[in-house]
Formats: C-alpha cells, structure tokens, sequence
C-alpha cells in the first residue's frame, strides 16, 4: 500500500497524533471492557498508517517510543512500523529497545512479531544496517536458550518434522505458530549475516551448522518456506562472505543440496503442467529467486574458483558415497551432478513465465562459463539449447538497443550500449520501476495546492495579521458563516 502523503501531512499539522497517543495511556480493564480493546486496536492502525512511508511522521512518534515499549503485540507492530525503511532511525536504535524486545521473548513467549522488530531495524531501505546487526547478535547470544532455538538433535528434529507436516496449511494465520518463529527466527539470522558481516557470520555458525541445513532442506517433508529461509541463511552465513568459509567449498554439503534437493525442486516447476491458474507460485519463487540467486554467488565466488570444487575429493566422496559410487564416477564424481544443474536449469526457464527468466538466464550463463572453465563436457543436445536460447536473448538485445537508439538520434552510441546481463525484460521492469517512482513522488506535489485550500478552511485567520479585525470575523467558524 502505497504511503497516502497528504493526509499524513495533514493529520500531522492538525496534531491528531497526540490525541491518539494520549488515548492510549488511558488506564482500563483489559480483560473486561472489549469496546474499549477494539478502540486500542484502531488507534495502533491509525499510528501504523500514520507513519507508513513518511520519514517526518515516524521521527514524531519515534519521540514517544516509550509509550510502546510493553509486552503487547500492537505495541511492538506500531514500533515496526516507526522503524520500517528509515535508516537514520534504525541507525540510532538504542540497544534498552532491542533487550526489551528480546526481554519480550524470554518472559511472554515466542512471538513472531517481537522477531518482526529486530529484523526492522538490521535493514532499512534494501541495505544493511551494520550496528544494529552487530546489537541484536550480541543480545540474541545473551538471551536464554528458550529465545534461540533450533532443532538440530534427533528428538527435536523429529517433533520439527511433525510440526511441518501438522502446521504447514495454517501457520501463516497463527501469530503464536512455533514453526512461524523459526522460520522468522532463521529469517533474521539471514539478515545479520547480509553485507559480509565477519563478526554475525562466525556467532551464526555455531548456531546453524552445514549439517543441519542439510538434514532440513534436504527432508522429503520439509516445506518451501522452511527450504527458503535455510538456503538464504546458508548464502547470506556461508557462501556470500568476506572470508572464506572452506567448509562450503571442499567438503560434500553443497553438493549434497544440489542433488537431493535443488534437483528434485527444479524438476517440480519444470514439469508442473502449463494451467497457470493452478500453479504453485511459493514452490516458482522459491526456485527462480532463491536456488537460481545461491548457485549463481557460488559458482561466480572467486572462493569457489579457487578451491576447484567441482574437482573430485577422493577421500571426501569415498567416506560420503562410498567405494562403489567412487568407482562408478571415477575422477569426476561431481561433474555429472554439475551437468544436471544447468540441464534442470535450462528446462525451469523453458517452464517460467518471460518476466520470471531474468535470473534463471543469469544462472545458466553462469554455469556455462563455470563449465568452459574448467572443460566439462555438456551433452551436444543440451549445449544446443543452451546457444539458441543465447542467440534469442542477444537478439532481443540488439533490437531493443536499436530502437532506443532510433528514438533519440542525439543520444550518445556509448551511453546506449546494453550489458550482457541485461535483456528487453530488465528494460521493461525498469520503466515500471520509473514510472512507479516518478507517480509517488510527483502526487504529493500536484496535489499540494488541494491541500492549502484544506488549511485555509481549517485556520482562516492565519491569512490575516494577527490581531486584525478580520482575523477575528475569521476565527470561531467565522469565515465558514
């Protein structure tokens, strides 16, 4: 929902914010007078509107945090919304807001929205906010055990199981579903570790091993949403960082999530039947954003390069596989496995919509130059496929780069030029994004003299000299009469 900016502005120059606020310290009996709950409710709606989008409004109610700082589940979503995408405020956070949330877990439970704020605060506007990272993954590793929790041994990972399998239809509805909280709880973890953060990334390790995501991901009854919190953990903790996590690259663990589960993933979308109308669009996004985006940063990591992964371990792949599977794959154990990731990823950008390709083909790019790298060998029909497909995106390329340039003749050759990376979709998604910008931006200034007449008819007086004889006719509804 887009920010309303006039009646933001408006209701701010008429300090209906502080009537509000003052709404809410009135004292009454929580458990009895249900009218005067539902009364609560809307004013948090109102504050949550109030400040959505609009910088000045949230620096207002910002001044009052401490109203907010209670265990109540409204409270803690009307403080997400005075942090939502400001970085000068989410920059300023003090670490007594963050303990008191984390205090909230401890002491009222695991509840998703208390998650909700710290993950507010680490990211602001798309980037990272250093400091709050590091605050909030100092507080998580002082907190008691029942804040952080994993199922990573046998009995508790048998209950995560289950309760996959019992809540997967309705935890969306749930504020209180303890798969919900783990799910936001490895969100949030994803988010510390996001920008190459070395301190989060060391704390983050011992919290989630290779093992564990492994085991989870890799569960024939793990859900989608459970899959795309790991695996944008494991990019953000393991493969898209400062410094080398060695782990990654030279043992089995990577490779073990590519044939066991991105495979059988891929091969869901690719082979889902073309009714549109019944397609599962968690299962699509989950592999054309998060597979597509975790194989693209590992295969282009100059730590991946260096460490030849897709190069055969013997010891490695004969303690993980065994003799025989050694044997059957002699010296290029993972080069078959390499082979079916660009094939599945060729089929799904066969089975996706246009505007969903972008990093599906960015994908298969990538796995193309891996493959000429290091001379693996691709089945002639699949490297076919793969050159057509090129060849028609080049092409697209090239006819839209000329009509940009026929369109303006004084346009500079070298200012038109197209990257490889981009294609007619990335031109049309960035038009939107334009357009988008430019209608957000420009509304509030064509409507602003709409507005004056609003406070002309508000405080009329003010359009006299104060005292006059008619800025009195004009106050008290006056200038109305």
């Amino acid at each position: 929902m887009a920010p309303k900016r006039n009646e933001q502005r408006l209701l701010r120059n008429m300090g209906v914010h502080t009537v509000v606020l003052d709404l809410l310290q009135v004292p009454y009996d929580k458990k009895e007078d249900k009218r005067m709950n539902e009364l609560i409710e809307l004013a948090h709606k109102f504050l949550q509107n109030f400040c959505h989008g609009d910088r000045q409004n949230q620096a207002l109610l910002y001044k009052s945090i401490d109203l907010f700082l209670n265990p109540g589940l409204l409270e803690a979503k009307t403080v997400c919304a005075v942090f939502k995408d400001n970085s000068q405020l989410c920059s300023e956070v003090s670490e007594r807001v963050i303990q008191h949330f984390i205090h909230c877990i401890e002491t009222h439970g695991r509840h998703v929205q208390y998650l909700k704020f710290l993950q507010t605060i680490v990211k602001a506007d798309g980037q990272f906010i250093r400091r709050s990272q590091d605050m909030v993954m100092q507080e998580l590793v002082n907190a008691v055990e029942e804040v952080l929790v994993f199922y990573n041994d046998k009995s508790s990972f048998n209950s995560f199981i289950e309760m996959m399998k019992r809540d997967r239809n309705h935890m969306d509805y749930d504020e209180s579903s303890q798969l919900r909280y783990h799910i936001e709880l490895v969100n949030l973890l994803a988010e510390l570790t996001e920008g190459k953060n070395v301190y989060t990334e060391i704390k983050c390790h011992s919290l989630i091993t290779l093992d564990d995501i492994v085991s989870v991901v890799t569960h024939p009854d793990c859900i989608i949403e459970v899959k795309e919190a790991y695996i944008n953990f494991l990019n953000h903790c393991y493969i898209d960082t400062e410094v080398e996590m060695k782990e990654i690259y030279n043992s089995h663990h990577i490779w073990s999530l590519f044939e066991k589960s991105f495979l059988v993933d891929m091969a869901r979308v690719a082979n889902a039947p073309p009714d549109r109308k019944h397609a599962d669009k968690a299962l699509e996004n989950y592999v054309i954003n998060s597979l597509m985006n975790i194989i693209t940063t590992f295969f282009n990591s100059p730590f991946s390069d260096q460490s030849q992964t897709i190069q055969k371990y013997m010891d490695e792949a004969r303690d993980f596989w065994g003799q025989p599977y050694v044997q059957q794959y002699s010296s290029k154990t993972r080069q078959p496995v390499f082979v079916q990731l660009l094939h599945h990823v060729y089929r799904v950008s066969q089975s996706v919509q246009s505007h969903q390709r972008i990093n599906v083909e960015n994908c298969i790019k990538t796995l193309t130059e891996v493959a000429r790298k290091h001379n693996i060998s691709i089945p002639s029909d699949l490297e076919a496929q793969v050159v057509s497909m090129s060849q028609r995106t080049n092409s697209i390329m090239s006819r839209t780069a000329k009509l940009w340039r026929n369109r303006d003749p004084m346009r500079d050759a070298s200012s038109t030029s197209l990257t490889g990376r981009m294609d007619h979709l990335v031109i049309e998604q960035d038009f939107h994004s334009v357009s988008s910008v430019l209608e957000n931006e420009l509304r509030p200034l064509v409507s602003a003299e709409l507005s004056v007449l609003v406070d002309i008819l508000y405080q009329p007086q003010l359009l006299f000299r104060p005292g006059s004889e008619a800025s009195k006719n004009c106050q008290n509804g006056g200038f109305i009469q």
